[in-house]
């Protein structure tokens, strides 16, 4: 199983820092969040990493149709995977804070289906229409695989219809994945004539080791706060009766210009027991072995790959994970 680094910045230098470390510690990847108006641009970003590093795989996680076109991210992908010298795969999504920022509305399935799949044909040297005009990449030079990131039934399916990799966004609980995430990508991947094995499966995980999976989700808050909002902006029916609520009260609560902040007042409205819901759904968090037990029922499942997203410490974090938890295992990058 691999594994890679989640880093969302205002600082290029703090963004280069933190790629270094996690080539060095072996790890496999590093996706950068796509929010202008937060953290720095994606492939600005990105770029500035591609120069520090020798073999890390490079990834927009997660960009969206709606705040840049279709062609444009897809010659921006081309364009670091030349300057990487092969090493970029696009990771694509509905849009959140990148999107509601500029008074857009997220892509629906459909739109995000028909994005992602023009993308791939795009970055795989096929000429597409886009608004009744053919549209090919000068500068592609290879292949370049596209992973469309999801948490409901329908883009689930969409995904493993379109995409060559799914990132799957609602939360590292082993039996989520099996039933929601899996059951659902295998669906789609089906429909198109294609098997599950086809595609990569990535899970957005939010990571950490602590003494206690309290404490770990104490650290984690900022970080699960926004992907709980995500997954429960339209529905709450997939969440036990008795903190649906509670998720209703916390998508209200949730603010936009506060996406991710360590700060935000969103936080403290939550009780202590939806902390226990949402830390047991969205993390891989606790004692060194709960996170160890975690992460190889993952990978039974057949988890590609888990894209860690860790406390504000971000590089203390990684470390003290890598250390504790994957260093001298099996599990090890």
């Amino acid at each position: 199983m691999k594994f890679g680094g989640f880093v969302a910045t205002d600082s290029i230098d703090d963004a280069t820092e933190y790629a270094r470390s996690l080539e060095r510690w072996g790890w496999n990847a590093l996706w950068a969040i796509d929010s202008q108006q937060l953290y720095t641009d994606l492939y600005v970003t990105l770029t500035a990493c591609a120069t520090v590093t020798d073999e890390l795989t490079l990834a927009p996680g997660i960009t969206n149709p709606k705040s840049r076109h279709p062609s444009v991210t897809a010659n921006a992908v081309a364009s670091l995977d030349q300057f990487s010298e092969g090493r970029a795969v696009l990771g694509v999504g509905a849009g959140d804070s990148a999107v509601y920022s500029v008074g857009k509305r997220p892509a629906s399935v459909d739109e995000l289906a028909e994005s992602a799949e023009k993308m791939r044909r795009l970055l795989r040297g096929e000429e597409v229409t886009l608004g009744g005009e053919p549209f090919q990449l000068e500068s592609r030079q290879r292949d370049v695989d596209v992973y469309v990131a999801a948490e409901g039934p329908k883009t689930l399916r969409a995904a493993g219809e379109v995409a060559d990799g799914v990132i799957f966004g609602g939360g590292p609980n082993p039996e989520t994945v099996a039933e929601l995430g899996l059951a659902n990508v295998r669906r789609g991947a089906e429909h198109a004539g294609r098997s599950l094995d086809e595609l990569d499966i990535v899970t957005l995980t939010p990571t950490c080791v602590a003494e206690s999976r309290a404490d770990a989700v104490e650290k984690l808050k900022p970080v699960i706060e926004p992907i709980a909002y995500h997954n429960f902006s339209f529905s709450v029916e997939e969440a036990p009766n008795d903190v649906q609520a509670d998720l209703r009260a916390l998508v209200d609560a949730h603010d936009m210009q506060e996406h991710g902040d360590e700060e935000a007042d969103a936080l403290d409205e939550i009780n202590d027991e939806v902390w226990e819901y949402l830390g047991d759904r969205f993390a891989v968090a606790g004692p060194p072995p709960a996170c160890r037990e975690r992460l190889w029922a993952l990978e039974e499942l057949g988890v590609d790959h888990v894209m860690c997203l860790f406390p504000p410490d971000r590089r203390t974090e990684t470390e003290r994970f890598h250390d504790r938890v994957l260093a001298d295992t099996a599990l090890a990058p």
